[in-house]
């Protein structure tokens, strides 16, 4: 029971520490993609995310640039109409794919400390750290 207690105690302390997201706070934002659960990260190359003051992103998929819109809406955020560069990355380049296609799956996000999760309803599709 104790330990039943502790596990419900924990997750209230980690939601209260969570940050609902919105333009105002990734604006200028520069992320790199630090943990991809169910996927495996290149070692050899990184991937980024960029917020401008707008709320457009752009930033590294591995190995080719891109860009796109975000909306942000009640605490979620979207990610549409994006476009890369299409060079050909022999090594990355099933990583790239995956990374774009949950892009466009992310329907929301959560601020945890330094850290950026990117969501598809309540699941984790990817996390980010907050770039120096």
């Amino acid at each position: 029971m104790k330990k039943l207690v502790l596990g419900v105690f924990l997750i209230v302390v980690i939601q209260a520490c969570s940050q609902k997201i919105g333009v105002a706070t990734v604006a200028n934002t520069k992320w790199i993609l630090t943990e991809w659960p169910g996927k495996a990260l290149p070692t050899t190359v990184k991937a980024t995310l960029n917020f401008d003051a707008e709320g457009k992103i752009g930033g590294n998929s591995f190995c080719n640039g891109y860009g796109g819109n975000t909306t942000f809406e009640n605490g979620g955020i979207k990610f549409s109409q994006i476009f890369g560069t299409k060079m050909y990355c022999e090594q990355v380049g099933d990583a790239e794919n995956k990374y774009t296609t949950d892009l466009e799956a992310v329907n929301g996000a959560k601020l945890v400390g330094e850290k950026l999760q990117l969501l598809k309803d309540d699941q984790v599709l990817m996390i980010f750290t907050k770039a120096e």
